[in-house]
């Protein structure tokens, strides 16, 4: 991969992970499930997830119930390339997140994640999400895995 395709690539994995939030932030579980592979593999605290159907259903629990609220800030965003297909990242993700009707007051981050990433580009030429790992490094007493 030359230095304009490499430059390229960077920024439309830096796209997908802006992507990301935003759809997950906004409970838009089927243009954020598009965001991975057909085998993802996504896992979270114990919770492993694998395959798009299963990562839809996972997503589409957490619109049910009260109002959800959630905002994940992302930074430091790593990334290597093993080829001009698969490439590898690192990022700190920085969750706030609450039932209920903003605005909400004295708020408290719900979690503080590594999210370590393999990003694998499509024959349509689309970075996707291929493997998810989610370490929580710091989390407030409430937060649990979703799904639980």
């Amino acid at each position: 991969m030359n230095r304009e395709q490499e430059q390229d690539a960077r920024r439309a994995i830096e796209q997908l992970n802006s992507d990301f939030n935003y759809h997950l932030d906004h409970n838009e579980v089927e243009p954020l499930v598009d965001l991975f592979t057909d085998d993802v593999y996504y896992a979270h605290a114990t919770r492993i997830t694998t395959g798009r159907d299963a990562l839809r259903e996972l997503f589409g629990k957490r619109s049910g119930g009260a109002p959800r609220v959630a905002r994940h800030l992302q930074t430091g965003l790593r990334i290597s390339f093993n080829s001009a297909h698969e490439a590898e990242g690192y990022s700190v993700v920085l969750t706030y997140a609450d039932n209920g009707t903003p605005p909400f007051q004295n708020v408290t981050p719900t979690l503080i994640a590594d999210f370590i990433d393999t990003y694998r580009r499509g024959p349509d030429g689309r970075w996707r999400i291929a493997r998810r790992e989610i370490i929580r490094m710091f989390e407030a007493p409430s937060t649990k895995p979703y799904g639980q």
